[in-house]
């Protein structure tokens, strides 16, 4: 099972896109809305995480210090896919600081094409924004697999193959990113599925 840490409260009756586009891949999934529901109390029940956008990581970190959530996020052993902000908390909790770079809207991004994330999906695409913050470098332990004009860093990969962060929005299909984008999600799940406990 994949297990949605959902950090819009945009979302707090309704559906979100992101789960839309776990529908669509027949995987099954449990969302846990961090700002209610807290997280799951046993990890070992998650066989994959998805890290949602949203407008605060503050369950994540008391300051600069994990909270008990982050610890959660950084003991995890299965994949991760963070996205937006999801992507800016794996790069605070490996140490990376954020800098300031607001996009709205959508922009061109391109991607590492022959990774396992992208797969069957072109190598330049339009993509949804929003977002305030974006990364200065790409963290330790990381490597690069998306770029963009305006922030330039838009997805990252862990060297072992089971983080993966990025800064656009494939779920918005309804607001300008391309369909094709929603492969991440299908990508995604056959990683979890191949990394399985």
């Amino acid at each position: 099972m994949i297990c949605i840490l959902q950090n819009d409260s945009d979302f707090y009756k309704e559906i979100s896109p992101v789960e839309k586009a776990l529908d669509n891949t027949g995987y099954e999934y449990s969302t846990w809305r961090t700002f209610l529901d807290g997280f799951p109390e046993d990890e070992l029940s998650c066989d994959g995480l998805v890290i949602t956008g949203g407008f605060s990581m503050s369950n994540y970190f008391e300051g600069r210090a994990l909270s008990s959530e982050g610890n959660f996020v950084r003991s995890f052993r299965g994949p991760i896919l963070g996205i937006c902000l999801g992507m800016q908390i794996l790069a605070r909790i490996g140490g990376e600081s954020l800098v300031v770079s607001k996009e709205l809207g959508v922009t061109k991004i391109r991607l590492d094409a022959s990774h396992e994330l992208f797969s069957g999906i072109e190598s330049e695409v339009s993509a949804y924004q929003r977002h305030n913050y974006g990364l200065p470098y790409v963290p330790y332990g990381y490597r690069q697999i998306a770029w963009g004009d305006e922030t330039f860093i838009q997805g990252i990969s862990s060297t072992d193959g089971l983080r993966f962060g990025i800064q656009f929005h494939p779920e918005e299909i309804e607001l300008g990113s391309d369909e094709q984008l929603q492969r991440i999600f299908a990508n995604f799940c056959r990683i979890v599925s191949f990394h399985k406990r």
